[in-house]
């Protein structure tokens, strides 16, 4: 349900902890959930696994963990057996590193290996004897990468196979006929994507390099799933993927030049991020005959999630607008804001464009008509301040009113405690969080002071984050570093590390809050770029490596255009359903290497919400 307070929810939390305790072993839940099975099932399932570096554990059952969590310490062997229930037993399949799929073995028998340091990525699991027709075996494996998966039942595949991730922990349990069937606590529920405006591959060494000495630094730079992706739009024809504008790897590396031809724009990009449908440059939402696509926010909100975009810059440009509203023309500012603000469902929107404020955060004088443009014009500022603006947003036939936020202090207060179920946050500064601020901006990273009165990227993340998590059914959030694209654009190479500075402590603030506050098993994270910008190398007219110069210096980098262009960007991706990158990267790039198209990301969602 949409907007589920966070009081309720800890008071529920307090009943169930008050109703039952788990058991624990080192502070890990050890029991599967209380309501999960009925348990009529008068025997024991009985189990052991042999953990790398540990050998044998003891015999868990009915539920117990067998195993380990967060310690990345592979399952190589187990043995498993049914106590007190005549006429009933067990037998089990392994799939190991390097043998595949042994064959099944039975009751108390070891399946797997020992002393051949061979992880077991997958098990299957069935009931034999007369009995088994009256039962069913759950289980549930713990996976590298992914935490702990779907529960699944006789005979099916737990773990994943051609993936080369570890299975580290197993629960298993049985139950009559009929029962009802384990919780899921650990399913789907989230996805966060977090894209970095006119960002590619140099662009995030260069700030490696700048920021830590050295190159893949970034957490997300760490996410199992890492690939590259294709930006291109359909141009300004009234066709999709028209041949004139499919990125076509066996001829776009024939000229230094070729990469500057072909380019989308952002809203373009954006389009085809959040509807898996191409369109042309300049439209939000729409396709190329001009029709409204649906779009992975409305798929959150139809199934009951909330939905949220944050941005570095305005609220209504063509990355978040995306997102949220329908429009031929991105630079119809007016009518996207007062789309998102007054027809949609979206929970949380932030981004600039504060209309009382100029570049400096400094309070203007007087504030023009134009001024209010990025916030749907005056009287919908004027409105949202007074507190009376809102629509239906969950379908329940009440208003849902939009509680504004400007100061800095706001935003901090919202990173924790109890919130607003919708929100609104306009930083008191026009155009960008800071890139547009004044001073040198030819000078080194960092070396011209901040605007103090704005919140971080990555306050605005976890504050907005703090709302949406109060649904208890999920949420899509999107998080843009716009203005790494106007630092790019403008070949301003200091500007442009601290603007992707900011987008990757966003992005370290998310995986903080799945690590503490979710799982890797829930929440699926997707770190990537609309495009390109700037043709960032680290020679002039060869298409290589920025150069690192150390720590706190530099690197030797060279700006080759002033524009977007249409090479791959990198994506990253961490939680369910990363592995289904590996099923969309169908391309091959010479340089590259495998890569998706940008209309594949939300196609993968999609999978995942089905």
């Amino acid at each position: 349900m949409k907007k589920t307070q966070k009081g309720i929810l800890l008071l529920a939390l307090l009943v169930m902890v008050v109703i039952q305790i788990p058991a624990c072993v080192n502070g890990e839940e050890t029991r599967a959930s209380a309501n999960a099975v009925s348990s009529e099932f008068d025997g024991r399932c009985e189990y052991q696994t042999h953990i790398q570096n540990v050998g044998w554990q003891d015999w868990q059952s009915d539920g117990m963990v067998s195993g380990t969590t967060g310690r990345s310490l592979r399952l190589e062997g187990i043995k498993l057996k049914i106590s007190d229930s005549p006429n009933l037993g067990i037998t089990y399949q392994t799939h190991i590193q390097n043998i595949g799929w042994q064959n099944w073995v039975s009751d108390g028998a070891e399946g797997g290996t020992t002393a051949r340091s061979l992880r077991m990525e997958a098990i299957k699991i069935n009931l034999t004897d007369t009995a088994a027709e009256n039962y069913d075996v759950y289980y549930q494996a713990h996976v590298q990468n992914r935490g702990w998966m779907s529960w699944v039942k006789n005979g099916e595949l737990a773990g994943t196979e051609g993936l080369s991730y570890r299975m580290e922990a197993l629960r298993i349990m049985i139950a009559p006929k009929g029962a009802t069937p384990p919780d899921d606590t650990t399913a789907f529920k989230n996805v966060i994507l977090l894209i970095a405006d006119g960002g590619g591959a140099n662009h995030i060494m260069a700030t490696d390099y700048f920021t830590n000495g050295q190159a893949g630094t970034q957490v997300y730079e760490d996410f199992p799933a890492r690939y590259y992706v294709s930006t291109y739009s359909t141009g300004k024809i009234e066709a999709e993927d028209d041949a004139r504008y499919i990125y076509d790897p066996t001829t776009i590396w024939s000229s230094f030049e070729e990469l500057k031809s072909r380019a989308t724009d952002s809203a373009a990009a954006a389009t085809a991020m959040a509807t898996g449908t191409k369109t042309n440059n300049g439209a939000i939402g729409v396709d190329p005959n001009l029709t409204a696509l649906r779009n992975i926010s409305e798929d959150f909100e139809e199934l009951g999630k909330s939905t949220g975009v944050v941005t570095s810059v305005e609220l209504s440009h063509a990355t978040p607008a995306s997102f949220v509203a329908h429009h031929p023309d991105r630079r119809a500012y007016l009518e996207i804001a007062n789309q998102m603000i007054r027809e949609s469902a979206t929970d949380v929107i932030m981004g600039t464009g504060n209309p009382i404020y100029n570049d400096n955060g400094e309070q203007r004088s007087t504030s023009g008509d134009d001024d209010y443009a990025f916030v749907g014009g005056r009287e919908t500022w004027e409105s949202l301040g007074a507190g009376s603006l809102g629509n239906d947003a969950d379908g329940d036939g009440d208003i849902d009113k939009w509680q504004l936020i400007q100061t800095k202090e706001e935003f901090t207060a919202l990173q924790t405690g109890d919130v607003p179920s919708r929100v609104i946050g306009v930083p008191q500064v026009f155009s960008s969080l800071q890139y547009n601020r004044g001073g040198d901006v030819n000078a080194e990273p960092f070396v011209v002071p901040m605007i103090e009165t704005v919140p971080s990227l990555a306050v605005m993340t976890r504050g907005a984050i703090n709302v949406l998590d109060n649904d208890q059914d999920g949420f899509f959030l999107m998080i843009e570093g716009g203005a790494v694209d106007w630092a790019s654009s403008g070949n301003v190479s200091g500007r442009m590390i601290e603007e992707e500075t900011d987008f990757n402590q966003a992005a370290a603030a998310v995986c903080d809050w799945v690590e503490t506050n979710s799982s890797w098993s829930e929440t699926l994270v997707i770190v990537t770029s609309d495009h390109e910008t700037g043709y960032l190398t680290g020679t002039p007219g060869v298409y290589d490596e920025v150069i690192n110069n150390g720590k706190g210096q530099l690197p030797t980098m060279v700006w080759n255009s002033d524009s977007h262009t249409s090479q791959l960007v990198p994506v990253f991706a961490k939680g369910p359903g990363a592995d289904l990158f590996q099923k969309y990267a169908v391309g091959s790039d010479p340089v590259r290497g495998a890569y998706i198209n940008n209309t594949d990301i939300p196609k993968l969602i999609r999978e995942l919400l089905k």
